[in-house]
């Protein structure tokens, strides 16, 4: 019987048998292709512009997403590329483990859980657009297991009544004043508001891609009337943009003073709206048809994060 390295017999199927020595031999003529397969593959990935891609990326956007979804897949690219200067990679070259590595110093930061996990969708999709117009990219953000829960480490910002009173009072422009009671009397969200026309004591609008629509209140109403400003766009002169900045820029300074307990955005008007909605109503259904939002779900993980429940 052969006992020797060489001789021995390490498989056997049927009437196949194969030496330690051929397994050896076939192991490398793998390798060996695999190493072809990559060098092939990277001087393909070597042919991509990544900047033109990525405005390519930008232009598809433009044409299915909201504002806050574009500029929230630009953060994220602009976190990628910061990481990859940073560690000295090309970001059309990153595997799985660079791409875990990135979501757990990420993940390290003072971001929310719900910003770390919007920033991992955001290269997730451009990733997926690169797979779909080159078959021999991957994207490295599929299957990641490093993405944080959708429980925020931090409880997100509810400013009170008296703090947002104190921003409105600090801005000048009376039709972002009127903006800021719309969406904290309405909830509606900021992006919405350009495109926003009101009928019938209801207000109607698109927001992330799909109409949206709720009540007006009789404040509003009358504070539009006041304000002679008409019903049908409103604010089509103030961008969305605009207003989250002139709002975070008063919300900011009156904090610096020690006015206001937190430096607010816009959203967190928002947040004030849906808290107030539920102390009043303990109502989930009905904060979800305010809200806007497309699943109960959604509107259950909202009110966690605010410790409204």
């Amino acid at each position: 019987m052969a006992s020797k390295s060489n001789n021995k017999l390490i498989a056997q199927n049927n009437n196949n048998i194969i030496t330690e020595k051929q397994a050896e031999l076939l192991i490398k003529q793998a390798n060996y292709l695999n190493i072809l397969d990559y060098m092939k593959e990277e001087q393909l990935i070597k042919q991509i512009d990544y900047e033109t891609e990525k405005e390519n990326f930008f232009k598809q956007c433009s044409k299915t997403k909201s504002n806050h979804t574009k500029r929230q897949y630009k953060n994220g690219l602009n976190k990628l590329e910061e990481y990859c200067k940073m560690n000295n990679k090309n970001i059309l070259f990153i595997k799985a483990r660079e791409a875990d590595d990135f979501i757990t110093e990420v993940n390290s930061s003072e971001l929310s859980n719900l910003s770390v996990r919007a920033l991992v969708s955001s290269c997730s999709s451009f990733f997926s657009f690169l797979e779909r117009r080159y078959p021999f990219m991957k994207n490295p953000f599929r299957g990641t297991k490093t993405r944080p829960p959708v429980k925020n480490k931090k409880r997100l910002e509810v400013p009170t009544k008296k703090e947002i009173e104190l921003i409105i009072k600090d801005i000048s422009d009376p039709l972002i004043k009127v903006a800021i009671i719309f969406i904290m009397e309405c909830g509606v969200r900021v992006g919405a508001l350009p495109k926003l026309e009101i009928r019938n004591n209801k207000y109607y609008s698109y927001s992330k891609g799909k109409e949206i629509s709720w009540k007006v209140t009789d404040k509003v109403i009358k504070l539009l009337k006041q304000n002679n400003i008409s019903f049908n766009c409103p604010f089509k002169n103030k961008s969305s943009e605009v207003i989250r900045n002139i709002f975070y820029r008063s919300s900011k300074r009156l904090y610096k003073q020690g006015k206001i307990k937190a430096a607010y955005s816009i959203h967190d008007i928002r947040h004030y709206f849906a808290v107030t909605l539920y102390k009043q109503t303990k109502d989930i259904e009905l904060i979800r048809q305010a809200l806007n939002h497309s699943s109960i779900a959604i509107t259950g993980i909202y009110l966690k994060s605010l410790e409204a429940e």
